[in-house]
């Protein structure tokens, strides 16, 4: 099993003797899971933004609609006492969920009082009960009438900062010249983990970053909100503990809240979960066992092989994600609306690579060695944590009862 290593690499060190060109055997077998990074890769795919600053705070908007309850009201009354009036204007037609009658709103007289015509339709005024609820059905004007009152749904502002990642290669100039058979190259292998580890670090901090901007220092550290910090501050609501065990029925419960929204115009009813094997078999258990679900093999989106499970509240499209199971996140799944999620770049910071002492690049005199690095400055954006969660504890998928 390969390890981490530190440091300038050298002709010895890490380097096997099997390796160089002497060697009997030069192929290796790299042992790097195959997309250990699937939503750093995925948001490429979402488009990107861009940060003007350091502190790169970002808005975000969800669609509101109004449904509220009255006390109760006599079937000639025109005033109605409501929990609120927000977002209600005159024009507006609400609907009694329990008697069917539609009244259409003349006045917003206060925080909690509208003035009504009653019956405003087919079905005949009633007895409004305490606690009825009403919803909003439209709006209704007469030929010729003026402009109505403007609404707007209003924005949420989104504090967050940029995080700086950077990797290193290095080895010796020694172990530069150093061929395997088959052209295997020391320096381009050395390049391929610097990658490696950089496409992880990222996807890292997608899933557990937390904001910080630490200017204690000469110059100041600062590190990017991920998506389960974010889905934790913004959308509590949507992160979820599942039990010892999961039927059909309480899978739907863990899942919905991520299908109340969507950031996805094109496909609002699709979705991707990434998690570990074991929420991963859990979940296709429980597709399996319940007889309700379709499970589809080999279906290719966004460039990546998926297993596709469908269900009545949408699409879940899921993906083993290695680095879950090479942290032992055992159990975990992350529901993601990939439109939802984007990388703001800062300037000219995207993924530069930079090379020390090989031909034409940068020198560093003195130095018995070649190297180089890539530096990524970006922040996360969560533009809608409603239409994602997170569900933990995941353990045994079984029939329903």
């Amino acid at each position: 099993m390969s390890v981490f290593q530190k440091g300038v690499f050298n002709a010895i060190q890490g380097n096997p003797a099997e390796l160089n060109a002497r060697s009997f055997a030069g192929q290796i077998l790299r042992r790097f899971p195959n997309g250990s990074a699937p939503i750093f890769g995925l948001t490429s795919m979402s488009g990107r933004s861009r940060a003007k600053s350091t502190t790169h705070g970002y808005f975000t908007k969800t669609m509101l609609f109004v449904a509220i309850t009255s006390s109760a009201a006599l079937v000639g009354d025109t005033s109605l006492t409501v929990s609120t009036t927000a977002g209600i204007t005159p024009g507006m037609v609400l609907y009694n969920t329990r008697t069917f009658e539609n009244v259409r709103v003349t006045t917003v007289v206060s925080a909690t009082t509208l003035t009504i015509t009653r019956s405003f339709g087919r079905v005949a005024a009633a007895a409004v009960n305490n606690a009825d609820k009403w919803i909003s059905v439209g709006t209704a004007f007469e030929e010729g009438s003026n402009r109505p009152t403007a609404r707007r749904m209003s924005t949420v502002y989104v504090p967050n900062y940029t995080q700086i990642f950077r990797n290193a290669w290095a080895l010796t100039d020694t172990a530069r010249a150093s061929l395997a058979e088959m052209g295997y190259s020391n320096m381009a292998e050395s390049k391929q983990d610097c990658m490696a580890f950089h496409s992880v670090d990222i996807e890292s901090a997608l899933i557990w970053g937390q904001p910080e901007m630490d200017t204690t220092g000469a110059t100041p550290l600062h590190a990017t909100q991920g998506i389960i910090d974010a889905l934790e501050q913004y959308a509590p609501a949507n992160t979820n503990a599942a039990g010892s065990t999961t039927n059909y029925a309480q899978l739907v419960t863990l899942v919905e809240p991520a299908f109340t929204s969507s950031a996805n115009v094109g496909n609002p009813k699709g979705r991707v979960l990434v998690g570990d094997n074991q929420a991963i078999k859990v979940i296709t258990d429980i597709g399996r066992r319940s007889g309700q679900v379709q499970i589809m093999q080999s279906e290719t989106q966004f460039g990546l092989k998926f297993t596709s499970f469908q269900m009545y509240l949408g699409t879940l499209d899921l993906v083993i994600h290695p680095l879950l199971n090479g942290l032992g996140m055992t159990g975990m799944a992350l529901i993601l609306d990939m439109p939802a999620i984007k990388l703001a770049y800062m300037d000219g910071r995207d993924t530069k690579p930079e090379e020390y002492n090989t031909q034409g690049k940068l020198t560093e005199n003195g130095v018995d060695a070649v190297g180089g690095s890539l530096t990524t400055e970006l922040a996360v954006e969560l533009i809608n944590p409603y239409s994602c969660a997170l569900i933990t504890g995941l353990t045994a998928g079984v029939a329903e009862p």
